[in-house]
């Protein structure tokens, strides 16, 4: 038997991602990124809303937008 190998990999999120991506992609936490909903920082509709299985998903390019600093 094959020693075992080590795989990589790398995530490229969609244009919009559920949460469990948050971490890896841009370092918020799941705690954070509700803080950040419910205080107003991040809009429904533009950083973030709901899918069709009413789970909640955000905008990859919203967030980016954010993170630079820009409105």
């Amino acid at each position: 038997m094959a020693a075992a190998q080590k795989i990589e990999y790398q995530t490229h999120p969609g244009a919009w991602f559920r949460q469990e991506l948050l971490m890896p992609i841009f370092g918020i936490s799941t705690e954070a990124a509700r803080k950040y909903r419910s205080g107003g920082l991040w809009l429904e509709g533009k950083h973030w809303r709901k899918d069709p299985a009413n789970r909640i998903v955000y905008s990859r390019k919203a967030i980016e937008v954010w993170m630079e600093g820009k409105p």
